[in-house]
């Protein structure tokens, strides 16, 4: 009977035909919201209805995908489903695959929807999960509540047919910056699945903070080097790093929803933490502090944001405890990549040292760039040694010529930096700063959005959307970009809630530019969806962007005088549970700037917390001096039925024409359970 249904798949593999825009057949399923949009989509009229005798039958590959799905549905509905292994039946939910699905590609899928059964195709356990989270969404969204909800469990009926324009549809996480736990990234994963994104990066290390145990090298997870030092004022869950055990939990996490980590080990720039564990790694002396400590705080230990140390590109001993530390890597992370980072590395450090000088003239090195690249090609071959292919940095092809081809780029410095690795037979991912970092503000400096950097773009929901990866480049030279991904730094970016707002809803715009092909894109019928979607997210507990970002009230001329008086605000609706909140007045108009001398929350007009600290509300937007246009509040007792006040006491700075924004964001301590309301 099994051998029967492979035929029908064959069958239908061989009868597939693509089809570039959703069918206009009348139907439910033609007016789904999935993201990504699907290649194909025509409807049927009926429903398919789960119910508590429905049977989920599996092939042995389709085993583990349909136990994630019916654990969750298990959950949602409430109610009893069945699994058993595939067997001929005319009613039920059947996951098969077949090797002979070869037009679906490894991540493909079919669906065929009809009143009696859903059939699920595709070649491998990858293509039916990913079908399972089309199922999912089309499903309502009490499917992700984490409690039986009373719902009408039906999908219409119809076909669909579906696989990814790249194999690499990304997401970085800086963990090193801002550490984040076990549980934030499995969240993490939860979503990227739902949305079809497949790769995990996490930046491990950086000149913040050494994040993953490795049992050679114990003192790169000492508390020097793991730890914000206590003069920073940091919170505890921003310091820590990840037991091997925990790498080997998320990973496995990861494989079974089609996400496979990429770990980056940031070398030989931006790496602070290794030189002070082991000094001799070091192409100086330069220790000072000897220990972490936010990105911010940088500028008052070293002028800049850059470390004045690096790793020794000429000392074997730094090859050496290169090849320990991937060795280890190596074992732990079954993805086919390591990326060992390459980015901004200060050559001027380089050329000082005398042993440095002394050794490119040695090995005929004309300048720092070929030195990099030495670098970079010995670093390349520790990795392929491995059984791994090495991943850097756009920063490493500024000598490509001495550059092995085998080393994949992630280009971040522009659409130049794309073309200049395909142009150059050398594989890369889509990563550019303008659209793809999300840690950069979407629509409005002056909103209270946590923004990284003060960079001049302004990388809105639109603009991703309507990025094209392969812009250009030739047919030929296209077949070197292996996919795109969106990068998350968190040296402003620290809250988990500031982290959603700033990814959502641009991830999801993210995952559908990796998913659909090219020339398929409609701005409007993603809005469209999108709109439904926000809704999927207020039931995972995942805060999002919103118009206005932050904005809870404004200042006008006539409020302020010469001398101190008080503001204030109503922010009932924006207090909401215990948490850690950011008041911030930023200047957008006028000649005159603010002062501020104490901001306090009320409830029901008694003060219960208070910063008081003179702060300006000017126009500084930048990254190296502290704002002090910020105020910063803990609220430890949450009243549900309690009125809030925001009051401050403020004075026009030679002059009372200023207007502004007043922005107040309260980040909650349950994180992962407590979003802010609609």
């Amino acid at each position: 009977m099994i051998t029967k249904i492979l035929k029908i798949s064959l069958l239908l593999s061989i009868s597939f035909s693509v089809c570039f825009s959703q069918e206009a057949e009348p139907g439910n399923l033609s007016l789904n919201h999935i993201i990504p949009k699907p290649l194909s989509v025509i409807a049927a009229q009926g429903k398919f209805e789960l119910k508590p005798g429905t049977t989920f039958y599996y092939s042995k590959d389709a085993l583990a995908p349909t136990g994630i799905f019916t654990a969750l549905l298990k959950k949602s509905t409430g109610l009893n489903f069945k699994t058993a292994a595939l067997i001929e039946e005319k009613q039920g939910v059947f996951f098969i695959t077949s090797d002979t699905l070869k037009s679906l590609g490894e991540e493909g899928y079919r669906l065929k929807i009809s009143p009696q059964s859903i059939k699920v195709y595709a070649k491998t356990g990858a293509g039916i999960f990913n079908a399972t989270q089309t199922l999912r969404q089309l499903l309502p969204v009490a499917i992700e509540g984490k409690k039986t909800n009373k719902a009408n469990w039906t999908i219409p009926c119809g076909e669909i047919t579906d696989k990814p324009r790249y194999s690499w549809r990304g997401y970085m996480q800086d963990v090193s910056r801002t550490f984040y736990g076990v549980d934030v990234m499995k969240k993490y994963m939860d979503v990227m699945a739902l949305y079809k994104l497949n790769v995990l990066h996490l930046h491990l290390t950086d000149d913040q903070g050494w994040r993953i145990e490795i049992k050679k090298y114990p003192k790169l997870t000492s508390a020097k080097t793991t730890v914000f030092d206590a003069s920073s004022n940091q919170p505890a869950e921003r310091s820590g790093f990840y037991t091997q055990d925990q790498i080997r939990e998320l990973v496995k996490y990861a494989a079974a929803r089609n996400i496979r980590i990429i770990p980056e080990i940031d070398v030989p720039g931006h790496s602070w933490p290794t030189v002070l564990a082991y000094p001799e790694l070091g192409v100086n002396q330069n220790h000072k502090p000897d220990y972490i400590f936010p990105f911010l705080d940088s500028w008052s230990h070293w002028g800049n944001q850059f470390t004045p140390n690096t790793l020794d590109p000429t000392n074997e001993k730094v090859y050496e405890f290169l090849d320990g530390v991937f060795t280890e890597l190596a074992q732990l992370f079954p993805a086919e990549y390591i990326h060992f980072g390459g980015d901004e590395v200060r050559h001027v450090l380089w050329e000082k040292e005398p042993h440095v000088q002394a050794f490119m003239k040695e090995k005929s090195l004309k300048n720092t760039n070929e030195l990099q690249s030495y670098f970079a090609s010995r670093v390349s071959a520790i990795i392929k040694a491995k059984g791994k292919k090495p991943i850097g940095w756009n920063d490493i092809l500024s000598d490509k010529k001495n550059l092995t081809k085998e080393t994949a780029i992630m280009s971040w410095l522009g659409d130049e930096a794309i073309a200049d690795a395909a142009k150059n037979g050398f594989y890369a991912v889509a990563t550019p700063t303008d659209p793809f970092y999300f840690d950069i503000t979407q629509a409005d400096r002056n909103d209270g959005t946590m923004t990284d950097l003060a960079y001049g773009n302004i990388n809105s929901l639109e603009k991703v959307y309507n990025y094209e990866p392969e812009t250009g480049l030739n047919d030929e030279e296209s077949k070197f970009v292996l996919g795109v991904q969106a990068n998350q730094w968190t040296a402003i970016t620290q809250e988990l809630k500031d982290m959603n707002v700033q990814n959502f809803p641009r991830l999801l715009a993210l995952a559908e530019i990796g998913w659909i092909p090219k020339g398929n894109r409609d701005l409007n019928l993603f809005k469209d969806r999108l709109n439904l979607n926000l809704s999927r997210l207020d039931a995972l507990k995942i805060d999002y962007y919103k118009p206005g970002g932050y904005i809870t009230g404004k200042w006008k001329p006539e409020e302020l005088t010469n001398d101190y008086q008080n503001i204030e605000w109503d922010v009932t609706k924006k207090t909401y549970a215990n948490g850690r909140i950011i008041a911030g007045f930023y200047h957008t108009s006028g000649a005159n700037f603010m002062e501020i001398k104490k901001v306090e929350l009320l409830e029901n007009g008694k003060v219960v917390v208070q910063d008081e600290h003179i702060g300006i509300a000017d126009k500084f937007r930048g990254t190296h001096k502290t704002k002090s246009f910020l105020y910063h509040l803990q609220l430890n007792n949450y009243n549900p039925k309690a009125k809030y006040t925001l009051r401050a006491s403020v004075k026009g700075i030679n002059g009372t024409d200023s207007k502004g924004n007043f922005t107040y964001n309260l980040s909650p301590f349950d994180r992962l359970n407590v979003i802010e309301p609609r």
